[in-house]
């Protein structure tokens, strides 16, 4: 599990409404990986996410697995 804050350079959106999160653990642990927010929260996430991109923020999130490519991201927001 990871719990902390990331680096976000890109974030999308996924022919079935998921967005996806390009990012990197700020402490270096894990360089970058792509992620897929949780169904229910996709809006909120692609929000959260292109905020922290335009001001250039890290974000913080949760996660199971961030050594494996497109796992989910169940927490996520915005580090001042």
């Amino acid at each position: 599990m990871f719990d902390g804050n990331c680096n976000i350079r890109r974030a999308g959106v996924t022919p079935d409404g998921r967005t996806q999160l390009d990012l990197r653990a700020a402490d270096g642990s894990w360089d970058w990986n792509w992620f897929l927010s949780r169904q229910a929260i996709s809006k909120e996430m692609l929000a959260v996410a292109l905020t922290a991109i335009a001001s250039d923020k890290l974000v913080y999130c949760q996660m199971d697995n961030p050594a494996a490519a497109w796992s989910e991201v169940y927490r996520f927001g915005i580090v001042k």
